[in-house]
């Protein structure tokens, strides 16, 4: 969605077009569910934090004045909703294959390949999870959620150094403890 495109679609919810906030919907509640899904630890909770956010989405986007892109500002609220369900819920670990099971792949066509992608994926989720809170956050926001630096920067209210240098001391510990894995089939994974 372009900036005007955006411009547009806002203005339209302030206006109270109800068709204008599905749109809005419809174009990023698969990612906010996602990082939601990280943050919890399952799916069930994930829905019900997605939910907050959009219905937080809906009570502020009147305050919305256009300072930063919308993506950017929706990421700042979901964040905002993940850190506090973590801080309600003490939650430190979150599966890390729950999101590859969103992925449609069929284990029976090929159940050693299937048995493989999991271990690996049981490994990455240790590692993301042995990171620190700050660390772990910019590699779900950057790697997993796709986020730009900027926008990682905006999402967590810090300078984009900080991010850059933060995901640079976490790629570090993320090598240095998957140094000893190797999964032999890691050319199809």
């Amino acid at each position: 969605m372009t900036a005007k495109e955006e411009q547009l679609l806002v203005q339209r919810i302030q206006g109270g077009d109800s068709k204008a906030f599905e749109q809005l919907m419809d174009a990023y509640e698969t990612r906010v569910y996602r990082l939601a899904l990280r943050f919890t630890g399952n799916a069930s909770d994930a829905e019900d934090v997605t939910l907050e956010v959009f219905h937080g989405i809906y009570r502020s986007i009147a305050r919305f004045r256009g300072n930063s892109a919308l993506g950017t500002w929706i990421y700042r609220i979901a964040m905002n909703h993940c850190l506090e369900f973590r801080r309600k819920r003490r939650l430190e670990v979150v599966p890390y294959d729950e999101e590859i099971q969103l992925q449609s792949m069929n284990w029976e066509s090929d159940p050693v390949q299937s048995a493989g992608k999991q271990e690996l994926s049981e490994q990455v989720e240790a590692a993301i999870n042995s990171l620190s809170p700050i660390h772990r956050d910019v590699v779900v926001l950057h790697e997993l959620q796709g986020l730009t630096y900027q926008e990682v920067a905006a999402t967590l209210n810090v300078p984009v150094g900080t991010v850059k240098s933060r995901l640079s001391n976490a790629f570090k510990r993320l090598r240095e403890q998957l140094a000893g894995y190797v999964f032999e089939g890691s050319s199809t994974v």
